[in-house]
């Protein structure tokens, strides 16, 4: 079932700054190609950041701005568009698991390998990049992410 316009949900729960700043990195994402498909089930809605027609994450707003980037997407294809501050933050948000919330029998995709710019994650969680209530700066730096790794 198709969820509401990513745009109508920031509005209706985020205030102020919050609300501003994932307006903006939703907005010029947008202008780089990239859409957010709403979906909504029996736990709540959100959105798949899709990229030339491929899904690679998840977006999900509730207090906060939540941004999932998951397995599928290769982080690992273009170090050089990726300077060491870059590699820096990706790294610093690569979730480990398993993390206590979603030990086993909820979740038992926890053995996954996935390569970060040339960094080898032997146990990520399925989705490995996570930025939570991130503020402009993450936001930035988020974009500069998925722009130096998306394919064309």
């Amino acid at each position: 079932m198709a969820g509401k316009l990513i745009e109508l949900a920031i509005k209706e729960k985020l205030t102020g700054e919050k609300q501003q700043n994932a307006l903006d990195f939703i907005y010029s994402m947008q202008k780089e190609g990239f859409t957010f498909e709403g979906w909504s089930d029996g736990d709540g809605e959100g959105w798949d950041p899709t990229y030339n027609g491929n899904g690679f994450g998840c977006v999900l707003i509730h207090d906060d701005f939540m941004f999932f980037i998951g397995l599928n997407w290769d982080v690992s294809r273009s170090t050089s568009e990726a300077d060491d501050a870059l590699k820096a933050f990706a790294w610093a948000h690569t979730t480990i698991c398993p993390q206590s919330p979603c030990a086993p029998p909820y979740c038992e995709n926890n053995n996954n390998r996935w390569q970060i710019f040339g960094r080898e994650f032997e146990s990520t969680c399925h989705s490995p990049l996570q930025f939570i209530a991130p503020d402009a700066k993450t936001l930035e730096n988020i974009k500069k992410l998925l722009m130096a790794t998306k394919s064309d």
